[in-house]
């Protein structure tokens, strides 16, 4: 993780709040935009992560329903935390745009990055259960959003 030279300023937004973590203190989140969220969501169908989770009651029957795709959790983990990362004085030095978007090969850099930082599994964890429920909610009422104002069409220009 690089320091930041300044601290950065969390908005007072909705789409922006923090997680307190043990033995790290609070960590500051943003929930991405509709396109970067579909490209984590996106991921974490093809990762076979979403019907594992249906299938589950809770976090171990996610890992045993992964079986040997369990390490595509950890790069959905570690992308969804790098996409909605928001520190107040530390920016990840794994970028996005260095992967070419792959979101898989990202995230699995982001959790070696959190890793060598002293995160531990835990912290992940934690993160990951409330990121994932806010990006899906966020997405769904984003997406209804869109379909809406489809649905109405737009206005017709009136000439003058």
């Amino acid at each position: 993780m690089q320091p930041r030279k300044y601290p950065r300023q969390i908005p007072r937004k909705p789409h922006y709040f923090s997680i307190d973590l043990a033995d790290i203190g609070e960590t500051y989140w943003r929930i991405p935009s509709m396109a970067k969220a579909a490209k984590v969501l996106n991921l974490l169908q093809s990762s076979g992560f979403m019907e594992a989770a249906q299938n589950a009651k809770d976090g171990d029957e996610i890992v045993a329903n992964l079986g040997d795709n369990l390490p595509a959790l950890f790069a959905c983990q570690g992308a969804l935390l790098g996409v909605c990362w928001f520190h107040e004085n530390q920016d990840l030095e794994t970028k996005l745009q260095n992967f070419r978007n792959d979101m898989s090969l990202f995230g699995e850099e982001v959790y070696e990055e959190l890793h060598e930082s002293g995160w531990e599994l835990g912290h992940v964890q934690t993160c990951f259960v409330e990121l994932v429920q806010k990006v899906v909610d966020s997405f769904v009422s984003q997406k209804e959003v869109a379909e809406k104002v489809s649905f109405l069409g737009h206005p017709e220009a009136k000439p003058s």
